[in-house]
């Protein structure tokens, strides 16, 4: 079962999206909706994403949708004894790890080591494949380990050099994000020159902004940039960006959810 690509929550983002070799931001094709704003849609460039490879057992597919599914409800212990199961069919599917380290990378029951030890399975199950290398990079951002995040992401547009869009835009602004962190705005700058503007189809743009604002301590000059996006774009295209905002404690975690949710 592979679902249209979401970046709803953090569980989205590291799941969603990168668990079943499908990527996309805003929708499937990586495009923004521009029906409310006068900007012209833009021609769809051709991608290459190296995708897991799906699951051949029809159980185990079912069992990773249902495993996603729960996730998306926050019900992450359930999902994670859909996984199990979904283990002792098929003990070699890279999906099934790579799904199981994006749960333990929600903040409800983050767990870093075992989120990197499911990374890595899949990405020896799977060394091709997009997935696994971004949600390394993005557990190292997670971590505010931002020098080897900012190198994680960096690695992925080298290796990946035909992403889609709302993808291509995501990373890069990972990296973004990741140098003005450390305190390096010029390269922070440069990064947005060259790869952002105002009239992109993802908030990208925006959100370098507010991110660089932010890493100079201009917290109002940041918000504004937040509100801007959030007037141009829908909320499914902001999310992802809002949620890297969360991650580097500029803005509060309103994701959060308890433990035990039911």
């Amino acid at each position: 079962m592979i679902r249209k690509p979401t970046f709803s929550n953090r569980a989205a983002l590291v799941c969603g999206v990168f668990c079943l070799g499908v990527a996309g931001a805003g929708n499937a094709q990586g495009t923004v909706d521009v029906s409310s704003d006068s900007r012209p849609a833009r021609p769809k460039a051709k991608t290459e994403e190296p995708p897991l490879r799906p699951a051949a057992n029809t159980d185990v597919q079912k069992l990773l949708g249902e495993a996603q599914d729960l996730q998306g409800r926050h019900r992450y212990f359930d999902a994670l004894a859909k996984l199990d199961q979904a283990e002792k069919l098929t003990p070699e599917d890279p999906n099934i790890f790579n799904t199981r380290g994006a749960i333990y990378l929600v903040p409800a029951v983050r767990d870093f080591d075992k989120a990197q030890e499911q990374f890595e399975k899949a990405q020896v199950l799977a060394p091709t494949a997009l997935a696994p290398k971004f949600n390394l990079a993005e557990l190292f951002f997670v971590k505010q380990k931002f020098a080897e995040s900012e190198a994680g992401f960096a690695a992925l547009l080298k290796d990946f050099p035909k992403l889609q869009i709302g993808v291509r835009h995501l990373v890069v602004f990972k990296v973004l994000i990741s140098q003005a962190e450390q305190g390096k705005i010029d390269a922070a700058n440069a990064t947005l020159k060259t790869h952002f503007t105002f009239m992109d189809d993802t908030p990208a743009y925006y959100f370098a902004k507010a991110s660089i604002a932010f890493a100079q301590k201009k917290e109002d000059d940041a918000k504004e940039w937040i509100e801007k996006a959030k007037v141009i774009f829908k909320p499914v295209d902001n999310s992802p960006y809002l949620d890297s905002l969360m991650e580097t404690r500029h803005i509060p975690n309103i994701m959060m959810s308890p433990v035990n949710v039911k």
